[in-house]
């Protein structure tokens, strides 16, 4: 089932994006559809994209048939709809840790969120 979309941009060098697509079959028709499939290629080609929050890399192995792919890539330059949004992959939590030594010389290991 087809997926009506028209992004605004979130940059000031793009321009609205208007398509429809098909995650199921992967088909992309409509007034945009071939800089939709023009980007796909291109990040299928490099293997992974930056997207949000910056720097994050993220794999792109078929965005044509992958919201979340599809989320990554479009977010780039465009406002989200909802279900795109709403399928644009979480940042997984940073690991942060911070080593405080008291004076006796004992390690104490605190998150990096607790100091917040």
């Amino acid at each position: 089932m087809f997926r009506k979309y028209i992004l605004k941009p979130a940059v000031w060098h793009r321009n609205p994006l208007e398509f429809e697509w098909d995650p199921e079959s992967g088909e992309v028709r409509g007034a945009d559809a071939g800089q939709v499939i023009a980007m796909a290629a291109s990040a299928v080609k490099e293997g992974s994209v930056t997207g949000h929050p910056y720097p994050t890399s993220y794999d792109i192995t078929d965005p044509l048939h992958n919201i979340s792919e599809m989320a990554v890539l479009l977010g780039q330059d465009w406002m989200l709809s909802e279900d795109l949004a709403s399928a644009y992959p979480e940042e997984e939590e940073a690991d942060d840790q911070i080593v405080m030594i008291d004076k006796d010389g004992v390690e104490h290991v605190k998150s990096g969120k607790m100091l917040h």
